[in-house]
């Protein structure tokens, strides 16, 4: 080299993307420690390559490996450079195949030649577009494809093409550490043994032969297993299916592919451990493999049946110490699986997305041309991850640039799956120019059909005879690239995809399918079976030919199939699938199961037809979506349009990586003021940005906007969009109620709001703000809106950092006479015994507040003593008190208990996760059993207490009759406490209709107690023992309780998952018996 190794690499890599240096590092990956080449730089790569080879051989190498990537301008470019390199071919398949080697096992004249064979054999690719004799270099076509090493049972994978399809992007973010092809036969992580057997496995056309075919070529160009196999062998069951009535030996395969006549098999044969067989298309065998292992043959010098020797080769019984490489579908896994000897299981998961853009650069070889059309398919996600597959990747491309070179609108195309192929099969049959008969058109859609439902996929002469499908007809199909034959395998066709053969089942049903019970033309060609095939949960094969179903209702789409095929869809049929789709939505009302209602309106969308859509849509009062692609939001949008009764919706958009523009926006927004039923959108955890909530808002500002509750909580909204809401608030009058928890709005959007929530013009009653990163310096603006707006009534504030002189500010409005508010929040808002104060001097004047929360405050002893001053006074109207976790102790007790004897407003107390011990909850029995004290609720969970109060507690219980709710859980009761509060429960006089004891240390000792209760009380409608051990007898005991006339129980929580498998069928024979009864399960 001319000038220095290390700089001349270095130079040539910056021409290369990331991307594609990421590539180069795998072809090396056999050569270099793979730990360094991650790491490594550009300039770091170089000098390991130069430190490892040498300078010479890096630029070798490197030279060898761009132009295997296709990267064809820079190969060339370096050849100018320095054409010493490969000065001629002889040097290529000589010198430069001996420089490969040489680390490898030694190279014999035979495996020399029989490896030139094999590369010239297998380095040129038929492009399927080519002209008759035209081929491709195998390298410059390849895109790399994503290898999973685990098992994946058919269970798992359901649809073959669809499923995989749709949920792509989470495998691929679920799925771990992915495998390269020279990991292939590497030994095992757990083991450390390296396989003798490996499956490649994998749905139609993801390219399990281009990968066996791929594994051939590196072998043979000496780039693969060069130390680890001496001969590799490709077997194509497809070919072997021709050779099913001899006998042969397995000499006779391995001469088809040998350069002369002489095989040296004693050579070959003498080192069978580094012999590799590639088995390619098991499943496409027309013959089982499931002899007894007695016939069998270990010799392989015999002749035997072409069956007997795949199945001694397949089941380890010939040569043992060979390596096998299988390729199968995973539909055909199940039936082979029995034959392989602990092998090692690696799914091809088709291209990533980034090789999928690849593809479509090295397919238009146009870098504009390929980013047009990737971007049109990434806008439908079900086209995009449809082509992780690579065979549908070419359809979608071949039909796409045909439109670009008539100069046609491409969106319409991309829209759906249907009008894709539709698109593609109308470039194939021109009206004027008929290749073959509607007859032989119809035979060919009954094949499909027929195959669909009996999940066939390979046709001999005997089926296409059956449905009237002559040679001269099926050529045709075969010059069209709609059907194949099988190489070299005379009797073997298959379509030349699954969803091409979907397709053409959709067409059968569509045209030709029966809707009345009149005898049909084939078994199960009614229309009404194929749709409850779908139904079935175990079988979603047919889920594409659904899809192109509701696609042909299309009047465009129903036009083209009419001139392609001469045969016009049936009202009867739109009718049926009408029907269907109507019954489906009555389902997805009842069902909970995630995905059902957008995988229903993927079908409307599939239409395109407004007239259909405003047929079905209509049954919907109330729609709950989880989005999370655009695909599914351009759904969405459509068919919410034309859902003009719903009244309640709630989305929750959460989208992967996808980009929306303002008008996908606008359009799933317009259903704000389209709907004039729409009175609740729940949008909360939706990731909304500015340019979103500007639309939004702009919708909620339209006059014919009804939405009265709008929610909006955890929506990644910031101080930006406030002038917005504030704009939408100012002018909607009907806005009702509006949650805007969870969003960073700030101060800053707090005051922008204020002005608008001060409006006249503003009938907003009810304001959430919990968690918006509030502090006292908007204060001062919400107590000033508090006292100008009449209309609100309820305000959370909660877990925001308001302190005491936020309460402060918020005070003075409390206490002026206009201020309406009825609820205050201020939990977890940093607040001592200061506000306290501030706020009993408030109540005093305030007549409207009837709820307060102050949880989570450090309130102390001090600060209850002060609020209990004014709550002891009739004026004081608060009704419900919340005091969670204020860090109160008995202190307060005394003062809490003087507070409820004199004041009946208070009828809910929450006292929970205080230290209150026993003598606190003594002196709250003291108020309890006052005549004057009114409380409903008492929540009393986790106060520190044990049986030693519960003497009192039973008394107090005896002779309160407004007592109606009592949550005692999380303290020490035991069977003694438990026991004294049974009597309470069992009295005439107690009013208790929700008992809480989770969590109390009572036994099973302690559970006829309750179970006598259960009989007595009729008022008992709710009860919680969850943490309560109870044996098969305790629950026995329960069950007849359960039984009992006297017993009203409505709820009944457990916890479950300590019961016996006896217990718990016990428990689900009373729901049953009991539609009234809900049993839940709690830790």
């Amino acid at each position: 080299m001319s000038w220095s190794g290390n700089c001349r690499l270095v130079q040539y890599f910056e021409y290369l993307t990331d991307e594609e240096m990421k590539k180069f590092k795998l072809f090396l990956s056999d050569s270099l420690p793979r730990g360094r080449m991650e790491k490594a730089g550009r300039i770091d790569m170089a000098m390991l390559m130069v430190d490892h080879h040498g300078e010479q051989e890096a630029w070798n190498v490197a030279v060898n490996i761009w132009e295997k990537m296709g990267l064809i301008e820079l190969w060339k470019r370096a050849m100018a450079e320095d054409p010493l390199i490969y000065a001629a071919e002889n040097l290529k398949e000589g010198k430069q195949e001996l420089m490969k080697c040489n680390d490898a096992m030694p190279e014999s004249g035979n495996r020399r030649k029989y490896r030139k064979r094999m590369k010239e054999k297998f380095q040129l690719l038929r492009d399927r577009n080519s002209r008759p004799g035209e081929h491709a270099n195998f390298h410059h076509r390849f895109t790399q494809l994503l290898l999973l090493q685990e098992f994946r049972h058919r269970e798992q994978k359901e649809h073959e093409l669809l499923a995989s399809g749709w949920q792509h992007a989470e495998i691929m973010k679920q799925r771990g550490k992915f495998l390269l092809l020279t990991a292939l036969f590497d030994p095992d992580d757990k083991t450390g043994i390296n396989p003798k057997t490996v499956v490649l496995q994998g749905a139609a056309g993801i390219g399990k032969t281009t990968l066996a075919r791929k594994v051939m070529l590196d072998w043979a160009e000496g780039n693969l297993f060069q130390d680890r196999f001496r001969y590799v062998f490709y077997i194509s069951c497809r070919e072997m299916n021709q050779l099913v009535k001899r006998e042969i030996r397995l000499a006779d395969l391995i001469t088809n592919d040998w350069p002369d006549s002489q095989v040296p098999m004693t050579e070959i044969m003498s080192h069978p451990e580094q012999l590799l067989f590639i088995i390619d298309g098991l499943d496409e065998l027309n013959f089982p493999c499931d002899e007894h292992r007695y016939d069998l043959c270990k010799d392989w010098k015999c002749r035997l049946p072409v069956h007997i020797l795949l199945s001694s080769l397949l089941r380890k019984v010939m040569l043992s110490e060979a390596s096998l490489l299988i390729t199968i579908r995973l539909t055909a896994l199940g039936i082979f699986s029995s034959l392989f000897e602990t092998p090692r299981h690696v799914e091809i998961l088709g291209f990533s997305e980034e090789e999928r853009k690849e593809y479509f650069y090295r397919f238009f070889g146009d870098k504009d041309l390929a980013k047009k059309a990737s971007n049109l398919i990434e806008d439908n996600e079900i086209l995009f991850t449809m082509c992780f597959v690579p065979l549908v990747s070419w359809i979608v491309c071949t039909c796409l640039k045909q439109q670009m070179e008539r100069g046609q609108d491409l969106s319409h195309v991309s829209q759906t799956a249907t009008a894709l192929y539709i698109c593609y099969l109308s470039s194939l049959f021109s009206p004027d120019e008929r290749i073959c008969s509607m007859q032989t058109l119809k035979g060919l859609c009954q094949l499909a059909a027929e195959g669909i439902w009996g999940r066939k996929i390979l046709f001999d002469e005997e089926d296409l005879r059956r449905h009237g499908l002559e040679i001269k007809s099926v050529s045709a199909f075969l010059d069209m690239y709609i059907f194949q034959k099988g190489n070299d395998c005379e009797n073997c066709y298959s379509f030349i995809h699954l969803s091409f053969q979907e397709f053409f089942a959709a067409v059968f049903y569509a045209l030709w399918g029966e809707v009345r019970n009149e005898s049909p033309i084939l078994p199960h060609a009614r229309i009404k079976e194929i749709l409850e095939k779908y139904q079935e949960t175990s079988s979603n094969s047919v889920t594409l030919t659904v899809h192109f179903l509701f696609g042909f209702l299309k009047a465009e789409t129903a036009g083209k199939l009419k001139e392609i095929f001469g045969c016009q869809m049936s009202e009867d049929i739109k009718l049926e699938l009408l029907k269907w789709v109507c019954s489906e939505i009555e389902q997805c009302k009842k069902s909970s199961l995630p995905g059902q209602l957008l995988e229903l309106m993927s079908f409307l969308y599939e239409t395109q037809d407004e007239g259909f859509l405003t047929k079905t849509m209509h049954h919907f009062q109330e729609i709950a979506l989880n989005i999370r692609t655009k695909m599914q939001l351009l759904i969405s949008a459509f068919c919410l349009k034309h859902g003009l009764k719903v009244s309640r919706l709630r989305l929750a958009i959460k989208l992967r990586r996808s980009h929306l523009s303002a008008s996908n926006w606008r359009d799933l927004f317009s259903v704000v003021s389209r709907n004039q039923n729409l009175r609740e959108l729940d949008l909360s955890t939706s990731h909304l940005g500015d340019s979103s909530m500007m639309i939004l808002c702009s919708e909620l500002r339209h006059p014919d906007c009804t939405v009265q509750k709008l929610r909006l909580d955890d929506c990644h909204l910031t101080t930006a969009c406030c002038q917005d809401l504030s704009y939408a608030l100012g002018s909607n009058r009907r806005l009702k109620n509006l949650n805007l928890s969870v969003n960073s709005l700030g101060d800053d959007g707090m005051k922008i709001l204020c002005k608008a929530l001060g409006s006249q013009d503003c009938s907003l009653q009810e304001l959430r703000m919990f968690w918006c990163h509030l502090t006292d310096i908007c204060c001062q603006d919400l107590s000033s809106t508090l006292i100008q707006n009449q209309n609100l009534l309820h305000l959370d504030l909660a877990a925001n950092v308001l302190k005491d002189n936020g309460v402060k500010l918020l005070c003075e409005a409390l206490k002026h006479p206009h201020c309406q508010l009825q609820m205050l929040v201020l939990w977890k808002c940093h607040l001592t015994s200061l506000s306290c104060d501030y706020l009993s001097f408030a109540l005093k004047s305030n007549q409207s507040l009837t709820h307060l929360d102050l949880s989570g405050n450090s309130l102390g002893d001090n600060g209850i003593k002060l609020l209990c001053e004014t709550l002891g006074n009739d004026y004081c109207k608060i009704n419900s008190l919340m005091l969670r976790s204020c860090g109160l102790t008995a202190s307060c007790c005394q003062d809490l208990s003087f507070a409820l004897k004199r004041n009946r407003s208070v009828t809910h107390l929450n006292l929970a996760d205080n230290a209150l011990g026993n003598h606190g909850v003594t002196l709250l029995c003291e108020a309890l059993q006052y005549p004057d004290c009114h409380l409903q609720e008492l929540k009393l969970q986790g106060c520190c207490f044990s049986e030693a109060c519960c003497w009192d507690l039973s008394l107090a219980l005896k002779s309160n009759q407004n007592l109606t709710s009592l949550n005692l859980g999380g303290n020490t009761l035991g069977n003694d406490g438990v026991k004294l509060l049974c009597e309470a429960f069992r009295d005439p006089n107690c009013r208790l209709q929700e008992i809480k004891l989770w969590n109390t240390c009572f036994t099973a000792a302690g559970f006829p107690h309750l179970s006598a209760v259960l009989k007595s009380n009729h008022n008992l409608i709710h009860l919680n023992i969850a943490g309560t051990t109870l044996g098969d007898d305790e629950v026995n005991l329960l069950c007849e309780t359960l039984n009992n006339p006297n017993c009203n129980l409505q709820k009944l929580i457990l916890s479950r998952w300590q019961l016996s498998e006896d217990a718990q069928r016990m428990l689900d024979d009373i729901k049953m018996s009991h539609p009234h009864l809900t049993i839940e399960s709690s830790n």
